[in-house]
């Protein structure tokens, strides 16, 4: 019963890698279209430099990504183009305004969220290679999440509007999924796959709601954005 419930938890892991890695794709696109774009705008040269670097970093993710979907056992990942997700934003905004609201959402609050949790499950990886590859993301999810916090300061050194905060609860409502809400039931190998790379949903709950309380919303505060709405959504959520 034991290899059954190794092998159920390696090929339920490799499901998740294999999702990983088109995310770490559609995120490379992204943060290709986000440069351009931040470029246009007349953004600080440092920043679009670390969106450049970024779009690097995540197609280098997806290929770490797929290594691991081929140790799990899973079905090998076809590293391919994919088109970069528009970002969701509040109507009634400029170009500039756009970018910004796009960029917190990716970066200051997506990838410090990330961050936070590849942080607890290195801690918790029981496999070399699961562990290995997540330090090298995290340490780039962290440059990533500073690539927000460096332009949102620079918008508001420059006198922008707080774009953020009266859209604050759609941004995070569409950071995560709804299943983290949901009463389902957990995998039956949620125990062993916590160290393969998967958090079972009260971990994911508990940090999603540290982060935001405790690193993003303070953040945020600090360049001027408005984040009441977010505190009560959030409290809401998770009570």
């Amino acid at each position: 019963m034991a290899d059954v419930g190794a092998r159920a938890a390696r090929e339920a892991a490799a499901q998740i890698w294999r999702n990983r890695a088109r995310a770490e794709l559609e995120a490379a696109a992204r943060f290709t279209r986000l440069a351009g774009e931040l470029a246009a705008c007349d953004a600080v040269a440092p920043v679009v430099t670390m969106a450049r670097e970024a779009a690097e970093d995540e197609r280098r993710h997806a290929e770490r990504c797929g290594g691991l979907v081929r140790e799990l056992g899973g079905k090998p990942f076809e590293l391919g183009a994919v088109p970069a997700p528009r970002g969701v934003t509040p109507g009634g905004l400029g170009p500039r305004e756009r970018l910004l609201y796009e960029v917190v959402a990716m970066s200051c609050v997506t990838e410090t969220l990330s961050a936070a949790l590849l942080g607890e499950l290195v801690a918790r990886a029981t496999d070399p290679l699961v562990r290995e590859t997540m330090q090298s993301i995290l340490r780039d999810e962290i440059d990533h999440a500073r690539l927000g916090w460096a332009h949102l300061a620079a918008e508001h050194e420059r006198g922008a509007m707080d774009v953020v905060g009266p859209s604050l609860p759609a941004m995070l409502a569409g950071t995560i999924s709804e299943e983290l809400f949901s009463s389902w039931a957990e995998h039956p190998a949620q125990e062993a796959l916590s160290g393969l790379g998967a958090l079972d949903r009260a971990e994911r709950r508990r940090i999603f709601s540290e982060t935001m309380s405790l690193v993003v919303f303070p953040g945020l505060r600090r360049f001027g954005v408005d984040t009441s709405r977010g505190e009560r959504w959030l409290a809401e959520r998770l009570p």
